[in-house]
């Protein structure tokens, strides 16, 4: 998939409304540069970090929702 295609490049208003009315599950996460780092974040209101490196973010990302086998 090119970089242009991505999922993660696209905002449809019925994904941001299904996060917002999740009441607490992990259904969504964001990493976003903020001041020469990044900050994971989770729709679930529990779970935010600061990192260095974006891939870190994913990595804990997946972590925390469990899709990860680390």
């Amino acid at each position: 998939m090119a970089d242009d295609e991505s999922a993660f490049h696209e905002k449809p208003l019925e994904f941001f409304a299904s996060i917002a009315n999740t009441g607490g599950d992990c259904d969504g996460q964001a990493i976003l540069p903020k001041n020469g780092h990044f900050r994971a974040t989770c729709s679930c209101g529990n779970w935010s970090v600061e990192i260095d490196d974006s891939e870190e973010g994913l990595r804990l990302a997946r972590i925390h929702t469990g899709s990860s086998p680390d």
